[in-house]
C-alpha cells in the first residue's frame, strides 16, 4: 500500500486538478488525508516537484485541441496547489525554485524526443513558462536562451522558434529592461544567418526575424545606446530599413578607429556566434574601407597603434579558438582572411601586451570566487547545448553550498524568506549556548562575504544555483595504476581522465571544490587547465607517496613522447597538433608549481627577516601566537620540499630538448640554460669565477637561438666556444644573411659528401636568397637528372625560382613534379610549400579557372591556420611570418578579382587604368608599413615584378628591383644589391644612378659614388641643370668635358625633381668631402633650391653648409685674434681691415644661416630638432657677442644685428605655435639674455606659445616663474601677464591662469612639508584642505604623454589646422582630484608620492622631490626623447625596438619638483636583498657592517681588486637571473623580458657613458616588472661630475657581477654588445644634432655652475660646462675619455664598445669605487 501511495502520488494529483469541475483535488486530498494522517500542506509538499512535473510536462494529451486546452488551465492549477502551500497566488515566487528543474525536464523529455510534434510542444510549455516567471525572469535568461536557440537552430522548429523568441524578449523588457542588454548581441548573432540567406526571397521567417529585430532595437534605444558598439551592420533588406536607420541613429557617426575598437570588444564576447559576427562584419569593413584602414596603420599615431595592436592579437587569438563547430572552424578562416586584410604589419610598430603571472590562489574561497567568477559563468552563458549549460550550473551549485551561500542571500527572494529569517533569530536565541549554531552564523557570514564580491550581473546567473537541486552522479574509482597518457590520445581525453584520478585521490578542504566541477572538465577546457595545477599541488602536498610517483610518472610519459627523436613527424602532422597541446599543458604545470614554490619560499624568508624586529614589543601583549604559526610554517615547508623533490626529478634537458620538438624555444632556452648554469657556470668576468662552456652544450644553445631569429645572441655564443665547428659558422652566417658566406660553406661541404641531399638542398637554398634564381633552375634541372629518387625536393624549390623568372612552362613542370609521390629533404622549409600554393594559384589564374583559383586560395589559408595559432600565443613576432603570407595571399584575390575574365598573360594593364592604378597604390602604402627585412619584403616584391612584368611595366620592375637593390643595402649584403641593380638597369628602372651611386658609399668607395652621379649630372639637358651648376660640377674635377648634351625641351616635372635629389646628393657629399670650392658648393645647393623651392631638405642641407663654413671662420678668426697684438689699440682698425680684405668677417655669414634654416623650417619640419635649436643657438650666442663686444659703433655689424632681428621677427610671425613649443625650454633659458632686443623678441614669442598651447607651456613655464633669481621670476611674470590679456574673450582662459599659480604653491608646500618625525604618510585632506577643495581643475595631467609634442606626419598642410592634435591624444586627461593619503619614502629628503586623479579614470601617482634641483633631469629627458626619434629611425635599431624609457620630469622652482612615478618599477638594490635574503645569504642587521669591517680592515693591506675578489664577491654569488625567472614565469615573457633589459640597459650605459653620467648605484636604476626594461632616474650626476667626488667613479656605466648576470649565461657578450654597438654608432652618426641639443645644457644656468653669481640679473658664461662639451665630443668621436684612460686615436664603434665594457668590468675600477655604491651587487 505505502509504496503505491507515494508513486503515484503525483499522477494521481495531477489528475484530480485536471478535472474539469473544482471536485477532483479536494476529494483526492480527502482520500489521502484519511490513509496517511497527513494534513493537505505536507501531502502536496511531498509530492511538489514531481507533481509540477506532471503538470507542465505532461506527454499523454491526446490532439492538440486538447492539449492546449489543458495548457490554458496550468497556471490556475499551480495556483490552487499555491494556495494550499503558501496561502498566496504568487506565481512567480512559489515557482521560483522549479523553473531550472521543468526546464531541463522539458528539454530531455520533449526537445530532445524523436518525436516531432512533441518538440513542437516543447516551445509550447517553454512559452507557457515564460509567461508563469512573471518578474524573475531575467535570473533565468542564459537557461531559456539556449534552449531556444538551440530550437532556432532546427530546421523544423524555426517558426514557432522565432515566435517564442519574439515573446520572450517582449517579456523580457517589460519585466527588467537591463538584462536586455546581454541577450541583445546573442540573439542578433543566431538571427543574422536568416537575414543573410532570405535577402532575395523575402518569407515568413523572415518577417518574423524583423519583428524581432525592431523589437530589441526599437524599444530599447536606451540600452542599444550603451551596447551599440557591439552591434554589426545589418544587410540592406527593405524590411529592415527601420531597424537600420535606429542602429544608425544611436552610433552616431563613427570613426574608423571607434569602428576597430568595437570590433576588439566583440571580438572577446564569451558568445562564440557573436564573435563570428563580428569578424564577419570586420571583413567587410577592411574591404569596404581598405585605403582608410592603410593610412591609419601608416599614420602611426599612438593611439591608432593602441587598436591595431589589441585588434589584431584578438584576431590571432581567433585563429586559436578551440571550439570544434563549424561556426568555430568558419571564425579560424574569417580571422585568417582579416589579418590578411590588415596586412603584416610591422611588429615594431605592434605594441605587445605584458602578461599577468598567474598566482595560486591561498585560500579556498578565493579559489571559489575565481572558479566561478573567471570560468563557469562564461561557460554557463556560452554554452552551445544544455548538457554543458547545466554540467557548469551543477559546479557553481555545489561551490556554493561549500560556502554556504543560501538562498536568503538572493535579494529577489527575500520576501517569501524574511519569515524564515525570523524563524532563524528566534532559533539562534534559544540556542546560543551550543556550539553549531555558531558555526551555522559563521558560514552565512562566509557565503555573505563571497557574494558581496561578485557583480550584479553574475549575481543574476547564480541566484537559480543557490536553488536548484543538480544531483552528482557517484563514480566508481576506476583503479587505472601507471600514466594514462599514450601518444595518439585527445587533450580533452587525456586532461579528463588525468583529472579524474587526482580527484578521486584529493584530500582536505579542497576536495569538495574539485568533485564539484567533475562534470564541467569534461566539456570545457579552459576550466580544466585552470583546475590541473590546483589539483596537482593538492596531491603532491597532501597525497602518499605513491601519488607523487604516479604524477611524475604522468608528467615525464608526455615529455618523453615529446623529446624521443622519432616523434617528430607525429608532433606535427598526424595527431592534429594534440599532442603539443598536452605538452603546453604539462609546461603550464610546471611553471605554475615553480612559482608557488617561489611565492612561498619569498613570504616564509621575508616575514622571517622581517621577524625579529618588530615581533618583541607586541609579543608581550598578545598571548604568544607563534606555536601555530610557526607549525604552519614548518607544514608549508614540508610542502615546499615535496614540490621542489617533483621538480627536480625531472631533468632538464629532457624539458629543454620535448620544448624544441614543439618549437617552444624561448622554453627550451630557459630550462637549458639552468642545465648549463647549474653544470658549468655562466660568462660573468665580473664575477669571482667566470664559466666555461662545453662545445657541445654551446651547439645546442646556438640552434635554440637561431630558431629564436635572435641573431645577436648567436654571435655571443661563437665568441664562447672553444672551436668554431663549420656547422656553426653556417648558422650565424644565414641568421645574420650573409648568403655568400653561407654558399662558401655549403659548397666546401658539397664536395666533402658531394651526394648529401642535405647540402644540395642548402645550395638551392642560398641560390634563391642570393637572387641567383637562372643559376638555380640550371642547378636545380641538374639534380633531377642526378639524384631523381629526390625528385619532389628539387621541385619544391624549382618552383621557387621558376614562378619568380616568371618563367611559366618551367613552373608548370616543377608543379607537376612535386605533386608526384617521392622523398622529402627535411629542410625544405615552410616557405617551399607555400611557394607551391602561390604557384598553383598562379597556375589557376593562367587557366582562368576561378573556382579553383578560389579554392587554392582558401586552402592556403587553412594550411596557415594551425601553425599561427600556435605561434600567435606566444608573441606577434613570432607569427610574423605567417601573416605576410597572409598578405601576399590577399593580394594575389585583388589581382584576380582585377583580370575578372583575363589570364594575366593576356591582359596587360597600363598606369592610366584607373582601376589599376587604384589597387597599385593601395599596395604601395600597405608595402610601406611592413617589416623593413629582406625576408619579408621580398616575396611581396617578386610578386609585384611578376604583375608589372606581365604587364610590360618595366619602370615598374626597375622600381620593384631598386627597393630591393636598397633593402639589401641596409642590411649590408652588397653583393646581392649589385646583383638587384644591375637587373633594375636592364628593366629600365628610373634613378639606377642614385642607387648605385649610394651603394658605392657605403662600400666607401666615394670618389666613385661622386663620380656616378657626375656622370648623370652632365648627361641631362643643360637647361635643366643649368648652366651655374654645370661649371660648378666641372670646376676642379678631373673629367673630360664632354661635348654639351643636346637641349631637349621634354622637361617634366619628374626630372626635375630626380635631377633635383641627384644634385642634392652630390651636394652633400662633395660638402662632405670637401673635394670644391665653397662658392661651388653653394651654387650646387642654389640650384637645388631653384629646382625644387619646396623642398624643406635643401634649404637645411644649404644652411649646414653654411653653417660649417662660419663655424670653422669663427675657429681661425678669433685664434688670430688672440695671437694679434693687443697692446697699440689704434692697431686694431688696421688690424681688421686687413683681416676683411682677406676673408669675410664670421659675423658675416650669419644672415644667410639663419634665414636658410628658417626658410627650411617654413616649409616642413623633418628636421625640426637640429634646425630650430642650432638657430636659436646662434641667434642668442651673437646678441650676447655683439652687446660684449661693445662695438655698436661698426656699422657692419649692426646692419647684420639688424637683419638677424628682422629675420627672427619673420620667424615669430611665419612658423607656426607648435615648431616653437618643442625649444620652449630652450627659449624659457634664456629670458634674462644680456641683449635688450633679443629678450623682448623671446618675451613675444613665449607669449604666442603660452596662448596657442597654455595647457602645456605653463607646466614648461613653472620653475621660471618661481625662480629665486628676481630679475627671471619678474620676466615670466610679464610674459604670463601678456599671454593673459589675449584670453580676455571668456572667463575660461584666465581662471586657467589662476588655478595653475594656485596649483604650484600648493604643490611646492607639498614638496617642502616635514611630516611628522616618524610618520609614513600624510593625510591630504587634513593639511592639505585646500589643495583639496580647488579640484577639480581644468589643467592637464603632466605626464610624459601630454608634455610631449607628436608632429603631425602629413606635410602637406602646415598651416593653423594642424596645431590642435599635436599631442599623442586629441583629449589629454585634466586632473579631477587627489588621493587621501600621500606617502612618505624613506630617502634622506623625505620626498612623498602623491596620487592624482585624471578624468581618463586612471590615477596617475607622482613624487614630489624638495632640495632637489629638476632641471638638469628635465634637460635630460629632453635630450633622451630626442636620442628615441633617431633610435626610431635607423633601421637596425628600429627593428630590435631600442629606445629609453623616459618620464615627465617638472621642476616646481630652482629646488623641488615633481616626477611622474614609473609604475611596477623597483630598485636594483632591493631586488637582489630580497633575492639574497631569500637564499640566506644576507642579513639584513648584520651583513652591511661586516663589509665595512672587510673594508677598514684591508685597507692599504691589500690591493683593492684582490679584496674585492677574494673577500667580498664570494659572500655574494651573482643573483639576478633568478629575478627574471620568478617575474616572468611564462617562457616567452621570460625571454622577451631578458632581451629587453638587455636593450635598455646597452643604450643607457652607452648614453650615460657619453654625457658623463654619474652616481649609478642600485638605487637609482630600476627594472620594470612587466618587461623587463631598465629605468634610470635621478641625473643630478650629469658631465663627469662623478669623476670630481672625493671617491671617483672610474667605471663608465654600471655593469656589476649581477648585471652581467641578469643577461644570461653568455653575459654581456651577444644581445648587450650588439646593442651598444648600434647605440653607439646611431649616437656618433648624429653627433651635431646631439651636441646642438647639449649645447642649451650650457645656458641654462644650472644651479652647480651659478653658485657665484646667484644675484646678478643676467647671464653668464661658463667654463664648466665648455669643458663637458667638449669631452663629450670627443667621445662621440671615439676617444675613451674619463675613464682614466690615457689619451687615445678615435676608436671604431666596436672597439669603442668593448673598451668600455672591459673598463666597466674590471675588478681594479670596481674596487676602488665608494663602498655603497656596492660593486659586488
Amino acid at each position: 500500500m505505502v509504496p503505491l501511495i507515494v508513486n503515484w502520488l503525483p499522477k494521481v494529483l495531477a489528475y484530480a486538478l485536471h478535472q474539469a469541475d473544482d471536485q477532483g483535488l479536494p476529494s483526492a486530498l480527502e482520500f489521502y488525508r484519511t490513509q496517511t494522517g497527513s494534513d493537505n500542506q505536507e501531502i502536496l509538499a511531498a509530492a511538489l516537484p514531481a507533481l509540477l512535473d506532471e503538470l507542465v510536462c505532461f506527454l499523454d494529451g491526446g490532439d492538440s485541441d486538447e492539449i492546449s486546452k489543458r495548457l490554458i488551465r496550468v497556471p490556475q492549477m499551480i495556483k490552487k496547489v499555491a494556495v494550499v502551500l503558501t496561502g498566496s497566488e504568487d506565481l512567480p515566487g512559489f515557482l521560483r525554485n522549479h523553473f531550472v528543474g521543468l526546464l531541463n525536464s522539458i528539454d530531455r523529455k520533449m526537445l530532445h524526443a524523436e518525436d516531432f510534434s512533441l518538440q513542437k510542444q516543447a516551445l509550447k510549455r517553454i512559452e507557457m513558462l515564460i509567461k508563469m516567471m512573471g518578474s524573475h525572469l531575467n535570473t533565468y535568461v542564459p537557461k531559456v536562451l539556449v534552449l531556444l536557440l538551440h530550437a532556432i537552430g532546427k530546421e523544423s522548429l524555426q517558426c514557432e522558434g522565432l515566435s517564442v523568441l519574439h515573446f520572450f524578449i517582449e517579456q523580457l523588457a517589460t519585466v527588467s529592461q537591463s538584462s536586455t542588454k546581454h541577450v541583445i548581441s546573442q540573439v542578433f548573432a543566431a538571427l543574422i544567418p536568416f537575414l543573410e540567406r532570405d535577402k532575395d526571397n523575402p518569407s515568413v521567417l523572415l518577417n518574423q526575424v524583423v519583428k524581432i529585430l525592431e523589437e530589441l532595437v526599437l524599444k530599447n534605444k536606451a540600452i542599444l545606446k550603451q551596447h551599440i558598439h557591439e552591434f554589426p551592420l545589418l544587410p540592406s533588406i527593405p524590411a529592415l530599413t527601420e531597424v537600420n536607420r535606429a542602429i544608425q541613429e544611436a552610433r552616431g557617426s563613427m570613426t574608423l578607429k571607434d569602428q576597430l575598437r568595437d570590433v576588439v570588444d566583440g571580438l572577446n564576447h564569451e558568445n562564440l556566434n557573436v564573435r563570428y559576427m563580428v569578424v564577419c562584419e570586420l571583413s567587410k569593413l577592411l574591404k569596404l574601407r581598405n585605403e582608410n584602414v592603410t593610412t591609419l596603420i601608416n599614420g602611426e599615431t599612438g593611439s591608432d597603434m593602441d587598436v591595431l595592436s589589441s585588434l589584431i592579437t584578438s584576431l590571432l587569438r581567433g585563429c586559436a579558438e578551440e571550439s570544434r563547430t563549424t561556426v568555430g572552424q568558419r571564425l579560424k578562416l574569417v580571422c585568417v582572411d582579416c589579418l590578411g586584410a590588415l596586412g603584416a604589419v610591422d611588429p615594431a610598430k605592434v605594441k605587445g601586451f605584458p602578461c599577468q603571472r598567474f598566482k595560486i590562489e591561498c585560500s579556498d574561497d578565493d579559489l571559489i570566487f575565481e572558479l566561478i567568477h573567471k570560468h563557469l559563468v562564461r561557460a554557463f552563458r556560452a554554452a552551445p547545448d544544455t548538457i554543458i549549460q547545466d554540467s557548469a550550473a551543477l559546479a557553481i551549485q555545489e561551490l556554493l553550498k561549500i560556502v554556504g551561500c543560501e538562498a536568503s542571500l538572493d535579494e529577489n527572494g527575500a520576501a517569501s524568506m524574511s519569515q524564515l529569517r525570523k524563524d532563524k533569530e528566534s532559533l539562534k536565541r534559544a540556542t546560543s549556548c551550543s556550539k553549531s549554531s555558531d558555526n551555522i552564523y559563521e558560514m552565512n557570514v562566509r557565503g555573505q562575504r563571497l557574494w558581496d564580491r561578485f557583480s550584479n550581473y553574475v549575481k543574476e546567473i547564480l541566484a537559480p544555483c543557490l536553488t536548484s537541486r543538480f544531483q552528482l552522479p557517484n563514480v566508481s574509482d576506476s583503479a587505472s595504476t601507471g600514466p594514462i597518457y599514450r601518444p595518439s590520445m585527445s587533450f580533452r581525453r587525456w586532461i579528463f581522465f588525468w583529472i579524474r584520478k587526482l580527484t578521486v585521490h584529493a584530500t582536505g578542504s579542497r576536495a569538495g571544490i574539485f568533485n564539484a566541477c567533475r562534470g564541467i572538465v569534461r566539456h570545457d577546457m579552459q576550466t580544466a587547465i585552470y583546475l590541473l595545477p590546483y589539483l596537482v599541488l593538492n596531491a603532491v602536498c597532501h597525497g602518499t607517496e605513491d601519488t607523487r610517483e604516479g604524477i611524475t610518472q604522468e608528467i615525464l610519459s608526455v615529455l618523453d613522447a615529446a623529446a624521443s627523436e622519432n616523434s617528430g613527424a607525429a608532433v606535427h602532422g598526424i595527431s592534429g597538433g594534440q599532442s603539443e597541446v598536452c605538452i603546453q599543458a604539462i609546461f603550464t604545470l610546471l611553471d605554475n608549481l615553480g612559482q608557488w614554490v617561489d611565492d612561498v619560499e619569498q613570504e616564509l624568508t621575508l616575514s622571517q627577516s622581517l621577524r625579529p624586529s618588530t615581533s618583541r614589543p607586541q609579543a608581550s601583549k598578545s598571548k604568544d601566537p607563534t606555536p601555530t604559526y610557526l607549525a604552519n610554517q614548518d607544514q608549508l615547508l614540508v610542502q615546499c620540499k615535496y614540490v621542489l623533490e617533483l621538480l627536480n626529478v625531472i631533468p632538464k634537458v629532457t624539458l629543454a630538448k620535448a620544448s624544441f620538438r614543439c618549437q617552444a624555444y624561448e622554453r627550451s632556452l630557459m630550462y637549458f640554460e639552468s642545465h648549463v648554469r647549474r653544470k658549468s657556470g655562466s660568462f660573468n668576468p665580473a664575477a669571482e669565477k667566470s664559466g666555461i662552456f662545453e662545445d657541445e652544450d654551446v651547439s645546442f644553445l646556438m640552434e635554440v637561438y637561431s630558431c629564436l631569429d635572435e641573431s645577436d645572441g648567436l654571435s655571443g655564443l661563437a665568441r664562447l666556444r672553444k672551436l668554431l665547428s663549420s656547422q656553426d659558422t653556417l648558422l650565424i652566417n644565414k641568421k645574420a644573411g650573409n648568403w655568400a658566406e653561407v654558399l662558401t660553406s655549403c659548397e666546401q661541404a658539397l664536395q666533402m659528401d658531394p651526394t648529401s641531399v642535405q647540402r644540395h638542398s642548402d645550395v638551392l637554398n642560398c641560390l634563391l636568397n642570393m637572387c641567383h634564381l637562372q643559376a638555380m633552375v640550371t642547378h636545380v634541372d641538374g639534380l633531377i637528372s642526378r639524384i631523381p629518387k629526390y625528385k619532389k625536393t628539387w621541385c619544391m624549390q624549382g618552383v621557387q625560382a621558376a614562378w619568380r623568372l616568371g618563367r611559366w612552362d618551367l613552373m608548370d613542370e616543377y608543379v607537376s613534379g612535386a605533386d608526384e609521390e617521392g622523398l622529402l629533404c627535411s629542410s625544405s622549409e615552410s616557405n617551399a610549400s607555400f611557394d607551391m600554393d602561390v604557384a598553383k594559384i598562379l597556375q589557376a589564374m593562367m587557366k582562368k579557372d576561378h573556382f579553383s583559383v578560389a579554392e587554392k586560395i582558401a586552402l592556403s589559408k587553412q594550411a596557415l591556420i594551425a601553425p599561427l595559432a600556435a605561434a600567435g600565443m606566444d608573441s606577434y613576432t613570432r607569427a610574423y611570418p605567417f601573416i605576410v603570407k597572409l598578405h601576399l595571399l590577399r593580394e594575389l584575390e585583388e589581382f584576380h578579382v582585377l583580370l575578372v575574365n583575363d589570364s594575366f598573360l593576356e591582359k596587360s594593364f597600363h598606369l592610366g587604368d584607373l582601376k589599376f592604378s587604384k589597387v597599385i597604390d593601395n599596395w604601395e602604402n600597405r608595402f610601406r608599413f611592413t617589416q623593413p627585412s629582406l625576408w619579408a619584403r621580398e616575396p611581396l616584391l617578386a610578386f609585384r615584378r611578376m604583375v608589372f612584368g606581365a604587364s610590360g611595366l618595366g619602370a615598374q620592375v626597375g622600381n620593384c628591383w631598386l627597393q630591393y637593390a636598397k633593402l639589401c643595402r641596409l642590411a649590408g649584403h652588397y653583393e646581392i644589391a649589385n646583383r638587384a641593380i644591375l637587373e633594375a638597369q636592364a628593366a629600365g628602372g628610373p634613378n639606377v644612378h642614385m642607387e648605385k651611386s649610394k651603394l658605392l658609399w657605403r662600400f666607401k668607395r666615394s670618389d666613385g659614388a661622386i663620380d656616378e652621379l657626375q656622370k648623370y649630372l652632365l648627361n641631362m639637358p643643360v637647361d635643366v641643370v643649368g648652366s651655374a651648376a654645370i661649371s660648378s660640377i666641372t670646376s676642379l674635377s678631373l673629367v673630360p668635358s664632354n661635348p654639351p648634351p643636346l637641349l631637349c625641351d621634354t622637361q617634366n616635372l619628374n626630372e626635375k625633381r630626380d635631377v633635383a635629389k641627384t644634385l642634392l646628393l652630390y651636394s652633400r657629399w662633395t660638402h662632405y668631402t670637401g673635394q670644391k670650392q665653397k662658392e661651388d658648393v653653394i651654387s650646387l645647393y642654389s640650384r637645388v633650391r631653384e629646382l625644387q623651392p619646396t623642398w624643406e631638405k635643401g634649404y637645411f642641407y644649404m644652411a649646414k653648409y653654411c653653417d660649417d663654413v662660419l663655424v670653422d671662420a669663427r675657429k681661425r678668426q678669433e685664434e688670430n685674434t688672440e695671437l694679434g697684438p693687443r697692446m697699440v689699440p689704434s692697431n686694431s682698425g688696421v688690424f681688421t681691415s686687413v683681416n676683411v680684405s682677406i676673408e669675410k668677417h664670421w659675423w658675416s655669414y650669419l644672415p644667410d644661416v639663419l634665414l636658410f634654416y628658417a626658410k627650411g623650417l617654413h616649409r616642413g619640419h623633418k628636421n625640426l630638432f637640429q634646425a630650430l635649436p642650432r638657430l636659436l643657438t646662434l641667434w642668442f650666442d651673437f646678441g650676447s657677442f655683439y652687446q660684449r663686444s661693445g662695438l655698436s659703433s661698426n656699422k657692419d655689424l649692426k646692419s647684420v644685428h639688424g637683419k638677424l632681428m628682422s629675420i627672427m621677427r619673420g620667424c615669430w610671425k611665419d612658423l607656426p605655435p607648435y615648431q616653437w613649443l618643442t625649444v620652449l625650454p630652450q627659449l624659457v633659458s634664456r629670458i634674462c639674455h644680456q641683449n635688450e632686443e633679443v629678450v623682448r623678441l623671446v618675451k613675444h614669442i613665449i607669449t604666442s606659445v603660452l596662448r596657442q598651447y597654455p595647457q602645456q607651456a605653463l607646466w614648461i613655464m613653472a620653475a621660471v616663474s618661481k625662480s629665486t633669481v628676481p630679475s627671471r621670476r619678474e620676466a615670466a611674470a610679464e610674459i604670463i601677464q601678456a599671454a593673459r590679456k589675449g584670453f580676455s574673450q571668456g572667463n575660461s582662459g584666465n581662471n586657467l591662469f589662476d588655478q595653475f599659480a594656485c596649483l604650484i604653491d600648493h604643490f611646492i608646500k607639498l614638496c617642502f612639508h616635514s611630516g611628522q618625525s616618524k610618520a609614513r604618510t600624510i593625510n591630504i585632506s587634513t593639511e592639505f584642505s585646500t589643495l583639496k577643495r580647488i579640484m577639480p581643475l581644468g589643467i592637464i595631467m603632466p605626464t610624459q604623454q601630454s608634455l610631449t609634442v607628436s608632429l603631425p606626419t602629413d606635410d602637406v598642410n602646415l598651416n593653423k589646422s594642424i596645431s590642435s592634435n599635436i599631442f599623442s591624444t586629441t583629449d589629454l586627461p585634466t586632473i579631477l582630484g587627489i588621493a587621501d593619503e600621500a606617502e612618505i619614502l624613506s630617502s634622506l629628503q623625505r620626498p612623498k608620492k602623491i596620487v592624482l586623479l585624471g578624468s581618463d579614470g586612471i590615477e596617475h601617482p607622482f613624487l614630489c622631490k624638495p632640495k632637489d634641483d629638476l632641471r638638469k633631469d628635465a634637460r635630460m629627458m629632453e635630450f633622451t626623447a630626442m636620442i628615441n626619434r633617431l633610435l626610431a629611425k635607423y633601421p637596425e635599431s628600429r627593428r630590435r625596438k631600442l629606445y629609453i624609457r623616459t618620464f615627465a620630469v617638472i621642476p616646481l622652482t630652482e629646488d623641488c619638483g615633481m616626477v611622474e612615478w614609473v609604475p611596477h618599477t623597483r630598485g636594483l638594490r632591493h631586488i637582489l636583498q630580497d633575492i639574497y635574503i631569500t637564499c640566506g645569504k644576507f642579513d639584513r642587521q648584520k651583513t652591511n657592517p661586516q663589509i665595512k669591517r672587510i673594508y677598514d680592515q684591508c685597507q692599504g693591506k691589500m690591493p683593492e681588486d684582490e679584496m674585492l675578489k677574494t673577500k667580498i664577491l664570494p659572500m655574494f654569488p651573482p643573483v639576478f637571473h633568478k629575478w627574471f625567472l620568478t617575474t616572468f614565469s611564462e617562457p616567452a615573457a621570460w625571454f622577451r623580458a631578458r632581451v629587453a633589459y638587455a636593450h635598455t640597459t646597452a643604450v643607457w650605459s652607452m648614453v650615460g657613458h657619453i654625457v658623463g653620467l654619474g652616481d649609478r648605484h642600485g638605487e637609482n636604476i630600476l627594472f620594470d616588472s612587466t618587461t623587463g626594461d631598465c629605468v634610470h632616474v635621478d641625473f643630478s650626476c650629469l658631465f663627469d661630475k662623478g669623476l670630481q667626488l672625493e671617491k671617483p667613479e672610474l667605471v663608465p656605466f654600471r655593469l656589476t657581477q649581477n648585471m652581467i648576470d641578469g643577461l644570461g649565461i653568455t653575459g654581456y657578450e651577444g644581445i648587450f654588445l650588439k646593442a651598444c654597438e648600434i647605440t653607439l654608432q646611431v649616437l656618433r652618426t648624429h653627433r651635431e644634432t646631439l651636441m646642438s641639443v647639449l649645447e642649451t645644457f650650457i645656458h641654462d644656468p644650472l644651479v652647480e655652475w651659478t653658485k657665484s653669481h646667484k644675484s646678478s640679473g643676467v647671464e653668464v658664461q661658463n667654463p664648466h660646462a665648455q669643458r663637458a662639451i667638449s669631452n663629450i665630443q670627443a667621445r662621440l668621436q671615439g676617444v675613451v675619455v674619463g675613464v682614466g684612460a690615457a689619451p687615445s686615436l678615435p676608436l671604431g664603434v666596436e672597439g669603442q664598445a668593448r673598451r668600455l665594457i672591459a673598463e666597466a668590468v674590471s675588478h681594479r675600477n670596481l674596487g676602488k669605487m665608494y663602498i655603497w655604491w656596492m660593486p659586488w651587487f
